[in-house]
């Protein structure tokens, strides 16, 4: 019945990737940026969702629109802003990326649509409970050396970029 949904949800996923993923490039504003990265990571979380890979799409937005956007944030917040006279090298050559980009964009549109749909479609949802398994049972050690190790560069991150000035 609703047919037409997916592919109309696709295309403006993938537009959202492209013009937010260009816009992070582009602009000359740290903080929008890294808001436009966070959306860009936000469509591909919905990509994600697309493919019936709902845990991949909670990871993605947990992990990266959640903390790596904060964390960069964080980065932008601590460190000094000064004016600079040049701009950056490729802020100046937007029209060149911009064919380079449609040249490479036409073909993977074409295979993109391509590819039919499978005969039989896979259960939604059923990747949890195995990753979950797999996570809290063989790999729970190395996860919490993971978050561990996140915490000591959060710290580190911080205490280099304290300013003295207080």
């Amino acid at each position: 019945m609703f047919d037409f949904l997916e592919p109309l949800f696709f295309a403006l996923f993938a537009l959202g990737i492209i013009g937010a993923g260009a816009a992070v490039v582009l602009l000359r504003r740290i903080t929008a940026q890294a808001l436009l990265m966070a959306l860009t990571f936000a469509c591909m979380a919905g990509m994600f969702l697309l493919l019936g890979a709902e845990t991949i799409a909670l990871f993605q937005v947990l992990i990266y629109v959640g903390a790596i956007t904060i964390l960069i944030l964080f980065g932008v917040m601590f460190t000094k802003q000064e004016e600079r006279a040049y701009g950056l090298f490729f802020q100046k050559q937007a029209p060149l990326a911009t064919g380079l980009a449609v040249i490479v964009a036409l073909p993977v549109v074409i295979l993109a649509f391509s590819f039919k749909d499978p005969a039989t479609p896979s259960a939604r949802g059923s990747d949890l409970i195995p990753l979950a398994t797999s996570l809290f049972t063989d790999y729970a050690f190395p996860f919490e050396v993971a978050s561990v190790l996140l915490l000591a560069a959060l710290v580190g991150a911080i205490v280099l970029v304290k300013r003295d000035d207080q």
